[in-house]
């Protein structure tokens, strides 16, 4: 069986789900083939598995190299992601793909889309075999917001590697100790993320605690320039640290170095930095609106250890304030949930199985 995975090729550990998951594939025995749009053509094997990379370019452009590579390795299954669903769709059924399957990301009320996008997106997800989500969340989505089948959804997280890059950057000199609380607040600059809510939070904690904190902001976007501006209405330039943009090496390192991350968005169909610090047993707070959370056994981790409404700004100062002094919940905590909840060859099974188009417990 020849499956066709088409995702965005970078460094980032979201890609390097895709290429493992791949590589484990191709050691199963299936022949498979990776494709992405870039900045220029591309060709080159990983583990086993044929990589094609072409130029991005206008509309037109990106759609006819997506069917010529449809054409060109004739596969069984298609698994597409973002950008790359409409065509690998449209394509994979034209073209006769037996199986078509769309990993969809994105929660509706982060983008907000349009009813002509919903209504073009419904279409195409529609004409899949499969709508693959990584949250349940998502899931209900698709049978509400995009109409799609309940029998052709299906709810897979993913898994991170994010511990293999552990203290391996040099360029991140962050210091830990006991004497100073260092919180992290990664993610995409935008209004979504709702960094603001952190940055406030810390403001009223440094007027009613003596311990000195640090707030480390992880991430670049179109939002940092309201987000410095309100840290100097609020006198915090010594406890806020913008950090820009961060490789894998140093994320792992910035996880590493946080007492405590805080995740505030208000709208996360999945989260990976959320199993990315889990993974490594940083302790989280994390908004109630990641889709990660859905795959969490709450009998056995209560979401309220762990959670707060992105919405009610004191939850979170409360949830925070035991940071402070030492007493919240520590590593293992949290790397015994990553454990339990997002274990890889679980993960993997449950891909395989939509992949060979067997019946899977959901």
């Amino acid at each position: 069986m020849k499956i066709l995975i088409l995702y965005t090729y970078n460094k980032g550990l979201l890609s390097e789900f895709f290429q493992e998951l791949s590589g484990k594939l191709n050691t199963d025995g299936f022949e498979v083939v990776n494709f992405y749009l870039k900045h220029h053509k591309n060709y080159f094997e990983q583990n086993g598995v044929a990589v094609y990379g072409e130029r991005r370019g206008n509309f037109v452009h990106n759609y006819k190299v997506i069917y010529q590579i449809i054409k060109k390795t004739k596969p069984d299954v298609i698994i597409s992601n973002f950008s790359y669903i409409n065509p690998a769709i449209l394509f994979g059924k034209l073209l006769r793909v037996k199986h078509n399957i769309a990993w969809f990301h994105t929660a509706y009320g982060h983008t907000k889309p349009s009813w002509l996008k919903v209504l073009n997106k419904m279409m195409y997800l529609n004409m899949a075999n499969w709508v693959l989500t990584n949250s349940k969340s998502l899931q209900k989505e698709m049978h509400s917001i995009y109409k799609v089948s309940k029998r052709k959804t299906r709810c897979i997280p993913f898994w991170t590697n994010i511990s293999n890059y552990c203290s391996q950057s040099k360029s991140l000199s962050i210091k830990k100790s006991d004497s100073v609380i260092n919180i992290g607040c990664p993610g995409r600059l935008l209004a979504d993320k709702n960094h603001s809510m952190v940055i406030e939070a810390v403001y009223r904690l440094k007027k009613t605690h003596t311990s000195p904190m640090r707030l480390y902001i992880a991430g670049n976007g179109s939002y940092r320039n309201k987000l410095e501006t309100l840290v100097k209405d609020l006198k915090l330039e010594q406890e806020v640290v913008f950090l820009g943009l961060l490789n894998v090496n140093e994320m792992a390192a910035y996880y590493e170095a946080m007492d405590v991350v805080v995740l505030p968005s208000f709208h996360e169909a999945f989260g990976l930095v959320f199993i990315e610090a889990i993974a490594l047993g940083t302790p989280v707070l994390v908004s109630k609106a990641f889709g990660a959370l859905d795959f969490i056994n709450s009998q056995k981790f209560p979401l309220e250890d762990y959670t707060f409404n992105p919405q009610e700004p004191h939850e979170l100062i409360y949830k925070l304030a035991p940071y402070l002094n030492h007493r919240g919940f520590n590593a293992d905590y949290f790397k015994t949930m990553y454990s339990e909840t997002f274990e890889k060859e679980v993960i993997y099974k449950k891909i395989k199985a939509v992949i060979l188009n067997q019946k899977l417990d959901n």
